[in-house]
């Protein structure tokens, strides 16, 4: 289902996971393909022994079925997965979530966001993605939280170092109108429970 917004949240990037993450479904549709041709082939020569041809049809059944099965298993089903996969940054949080389904979706408000970096590996380079990673909790408790093959790395990290400066900014104003307010009188000092956080890089 789509995400549900709290008031005045706003939606910065709405993405899935870089087409290459596709590559070992294609590979294994290729692969399965390849194979099936060869034994449907081989099984249907007429040149194969009597007790062969007589029973092709079984070794060709054979062949469809399980030819379909790795299919489904190992191209149709990651495939599905991800297309339904989407990966927001929005004002408040970093949310992963499926669209369809089971929920497990991963969600990293921006208020416990301590540390943003991003990796890329040589493959990934070459079109531009990168997995992002997010060290998240409070006090000593601590997550972290790798949003693998994101398209755009570099400027996805960026955009995310930008919605964190802009919600803390937004946050230590908030604490300044309270402590300033008539029921909190007196100057205030820090941002109050706003983490600090860092952004960096890291090329693999």
């Amino acid at each position: 289902m789509p995400l549900k917004l709290v008031d005045g949240e706003q939606v910065i990037v709405r993405t899935r996971a870089h087409w290459r993450a596709l590559i070992p479904a294609a590979a294994n549709l290729l692969v399965t393909v390849a194979v099936m041709m060869f034994l449907l082939g081989y099984i249907t020569r007429p040149t194969q022994p009597a007790f062969i041809v007589h029973y092709s049809h079984i070794g060709v059944f054979a062949v469809w079925a399980i030819g379909l099965l790795v299919v489904a298993f190992g191209t149709v089903k990651p495939a599905l997965a991800w297309l339904n996969r989407i990966t927001y940054l929005t004002s408040h949080r970093v949310v992963q979530k499926n669209m369809i389904g089971a929920a497990q979706a991963v969600v990293v408000p921006l208020g416990l966001l301590t540390q943003v970096d991003w990796r890329q590996s040589r493959a990934q380079g070459v079109v531009e993605a990168g997995d992002i990673i997010l060290i998240h909790g409070i006090g000593n408790q601590y997550q972290r939280t790798t949003l693998r093959d994101m398209p755009d790395a570099a400027r996805f990290h960026t955009l995310i170092a930008q919605e964190l400066a802009e919600y803390r900014r937004r946050a230590n104003a908030h604490y300044w109108a309270q402590m300033n307010s008539p029921a909190h009188p007196g100057p205030a000092h820090g941002y109050g429970d706003v983490p600090h956080a860092s952004f960096g890089g890291a090329y693999g």
